[in-house]
């Protein structure tokens, strides 16, 4: 998908569609702008990670989370293949690959390709998200340590 980098430019003159709203939250992921990315999200909402088991409801904490994943994937990257948009919802195939380090012979660390593919469906009520739901392989996360990661990321 063909995207261009100026996206976080039209937030001044207000995002009108699903879309436009969707594609400046991605922009802002992309540009590691969190502020930008959390406030794309209504005061009352939802974002689901169901290959996690997570489930925010406080903006706060999500961004918590997202300044997690970049702590600990610092070459995260998400790559929006196919978007799809239908009244309120927006749907889109996305890629993320990043690295992680694990130790290997004498404790060198290794780097280890990581790359999941997923969905996320996603829904704007008034202008905002109001719904963030991202489905992708639970057991390949798992084997490729990522759902680890973050599970003792949980039970801080």
């Amino acid at each position: 998908m063909n995207t261009h980098s100026n996206i976080l430019d039209h937030t001044s003159i207000g995002a009108t569609t699903p879309n436009q709203i969707l594609q400046i939250a991605l922009a802002a992921w992309r540009h590691r702008n969190l502020v930008e990315l959390v406030d794309q999200f209504n005061d009352q909402f939802t974002f689901t990670d169901y290959a996690l088991g997570l489930e925010f409801k406080d903006k706060e904490r999500l961004t918590e989370f997202l300044a997690k994943i970049r702590e600990r994937f610092p070459d995260s990257e998400r790559r929006d293949n196919t978007i799809f948009s239908s009244g309120d919802r927006v749907t889109t195939e996305w890629t993320l690959t990043a690295t992680h380090a694990e130790p290997f012979l004498d404790g060198r660390p290794r780097k280890v390709p990581i790359c999941v593919q997923g969905i996320s469906v996603v829904q704007i009520k008034n202008g905002k998200i109001s719904q963030w739901s991202d489905y992708y392989d639970q057991l390949k996360s798992r084997r490729q340590g990522v759902a680890a990661l973050f599970e003792q990321w949980i039970e801080l």
